[in-house]
């Protein structure tokens, strides 16, 4: 019992939510972020969805940084055929023991093209 109750101490878990309206894939920065203008109105054309997980043993590697560096690629790869992601969820789990940590992203969208 005493075990449960120490690894409940030492075991971390968060999420972070995130929603973005249009993203215009080749300039997504989220940390600077900017909704793009478009000169024509984006249509939404059906849907997409990714995760991806990025784990870590003791000190090893950092899967918070390597989770953050590969959100941009993700994004890139939804909808190939499209140029706007509409409507975009992005779910961010980390969780932490003394040993191991899982960071996580889950993204939800629809692919969106431009009205000619």
């Amino acid at each position: 019992m005493k075990f449960l109750l120490a690894l409940a101490f030492l075991t971390g878990c968060t999420q972070k939510y995130a929603d973005y309206d249009l993203i215009r894939k080749v300039d997504f920065n989220r940390q600077s972020f900017e909704r793009p203008v478009t000169r024509t109105q984006a249509l939404p054309t059906g849907k997409d969805e990714l995760e991806n997980c990025f784990n870590q043993w003791l000190f090893f590697s950092n899967a918070e940084k390597e989770k953050e560096e590969a959100i941009p690629n993700l994004v890139r790869a939804l909808c190939p055929r499209e140029s706007y992601l509409m409507d975009t969820k992005m779910t961010e789990t980390w969780w932490t023991t003394i040993f191991f940590t899982r960071s996580c992203v889950e993204i939800e969208t629809s692919c969106a093209a431009e009205k000619k």
